[in-house]
């Protein structure tokens, strides 16, 4: 059953604690209920899907430890919040390390609590627009695996759609990685030429003696060793399509024989003298400025403006952002079923990071990173211990300093913040319920006073805080 409305179950056998949190959500709209304890939940989220899940530790029966790896086995995108008390706290980073999303603590900051659901509600709002996106873009992209949901790429959908049927040579711009082949792979799909071949070409992958027979093909005798005729791939593509990646890496001498193909739809094999017709369709494509070229001198203009009759320019994925978390699930769920690994769900200090990240390898290196990540996940859920080691050494994008710790922070610095963070949360929490008396407070807490005081120190912990 796929959630359509965000809604919030709260699990905890303390009436007081649960019917505070339910009542507190209820007042911000939220859809919520509440259980006390662990096989109550299990059934309501079985019977509704929930969205979030916020669950106490401790409780008797089925505990919150438990009850996080059953919903993550039976709903792994319900996502789970964790309701701790000052002595489960290992307990509560142990459920962060098996899937779950955050923990609070009690008595817990409504602050604190309302930030971490809203996180949670963005994140879900998130994946059902991707959802929607995705089966807008269903007909193209699972015909070419060409995913995109910005402005850019949606009018180049259109641009291909509109250019597909019309006999045109066509070139394509962009980076590398960007995924010129699979577009060139569209322009044939969608043409009257689909019947026939579409022949790929790198033009940078072969020497010119070499690249200039293997195009146009040779005659018997033509030099050493071409002991027989052979057909070139633009006669292999005779009434098909001819992909030319990297056609700005052809020298001066192929440029002008392919001029002649483009120009008079003939081509002179090596070692030949009679002209033979062909009718081939060219789609070209570049990682660097042609135009640039043509100035220079290295690149024909006559050529240019025959294999230019139509250009799509690809924009880097730095350049689409909101085009990677759609590219990644489509790549997750790809090689989810590849691999076998249908209940892997992705973290979302993994999401947050892939937004961030330059890609200078565009969408090829995304794809690469989530193949590598789901092979090497050693548990239900991708995080960012899975993210290949160059990427943890690469600087987050201007403005997103809080997301720096990212390259150098192991399980156990995640651990010990933790830890500091709750003790911190735990001791203000405590002075505020006692009026920031100290006395009563270490009582309560059962804390010697002069250790609540060095804390206060450690902790660099103001009055006006607590008072």
């Amino acid at each position: 059953m796929k959630k359509n409305k965000f809604s919030i179950l709260v699990v905890d056998d303390e009436d007081s604690i649960r019917n505070r949190c339910v009542q507190l959500l209820q007042k911000k709209g939220y859809n919520v209920q509440g259980v006390s304890d662990g096989e109550q939940a299990l059934f309501l989220i079985k019977k509704d899907d929930f969205s979030l899940v916020i669950a106490d530790i401790r409780m008797p029966g089925l505990n919150g430890i438990d009850l996080l790896e059953r919903i993550k086995e039976t709903c792994p995108d319900t996502e789970v919040v964790m309701i701790t008390g000052y002595g489960t706290v290992d307990n509560a980073v142990e459920a962060m390390k098996l899937g779950a999303y955050d923990y609070i603590t009690k008595p817990f900051d409504t602050e604190r609590l309302l930030k971490v659901v809203e996180h949670v509600e963005t994140n879900f709002s998130l994946k059902n627009e991707i959802g929607v996106l995705r089966d807008k873009l269903k007909t193209f992209s699972s015909q070419y695996d060409f995913i995109g949901v910005s402005e850019d790429v949606q009018q180049i959908f259109e641009l291909v759609q509109k250019i597909s049927p019309i006999d045109c040579n066509v070139l394509i711009q962009g980076e590398s990685g960007t995924g010129k082949g699979l577009l060139a792979n569209a322009i044939h799909s969608g043409s009257p030429r689909k019947e026939y071949p579409f022949v790929v070409v790198d033009c940078a992958a072969l020497t010119e003696s070499l690249l200039e027979s293997e195009l146009f093909g040779y005659m018997k005798g033509a030099f050493t060793g071409a002991y027989t005729n052979k057909e070139g791939y633009f006669k292999i593509a005779d009434r098909g399509t001819i992909f030319l990646d990297e056609i700005s890496e052809l020298s001066t001498s192929l440029q002008g024989k392919l001029l002649r193909m483009a120009q008079d739809h003939e081509i002179i094999p090596v070692g030949g003298t009679k002209p033979i017709k062909i009718n081939t369709r060219i789609v070209a494509a570049t990682n660097k400025n042609l135009e640039q070229l043509v100035k220079e001198g290295k690149f024909r203009e006559d050529l240019y403006f025959r294999i230019n009759v139509v250009k799509i320019s690809i924009p880097p994925l730095r350049e689409r952002k909101e085009d990677i978390l759609p590219l990644m699930h489509f790549f997750l769920d790809k090689f989810k079923r590849r691999f076998d690994k249908n209940e892997l769900s992705i973290d979302q200090q993994v999401l947050t990071f892939f937004q961030r990240y330059e890609w200078p390898g565009n969408v090829r290196e995304l794809e690469n990173v989530v193949q590598r990540m789901v092979i090497t996940a050693d548990q239900r859920r991708v995080t960012m211990n899975d993210l290949p080691e160059k990427m943890w050494s690469v600087k987050p994008t201007e403005g997103t300093e809080e997301h720096s710790g990212f390259s150098d922070m192991d399980f156990a610095e995640a651990r010990k913040r933790c830890l500091d963070n709750f003790t911190r949360e735990y001791l203000v929490d405590s002075l505020k319920c006692n009026q920031g008396n100290i006395s009563k407070t270490a009582k309560d807490i059962k804390i010697q006073r002069p250790s609540i005081q060095r804390m206060l120190k450690r902790y660099k912990i103001k009055k006006e805080e607590y008072v």
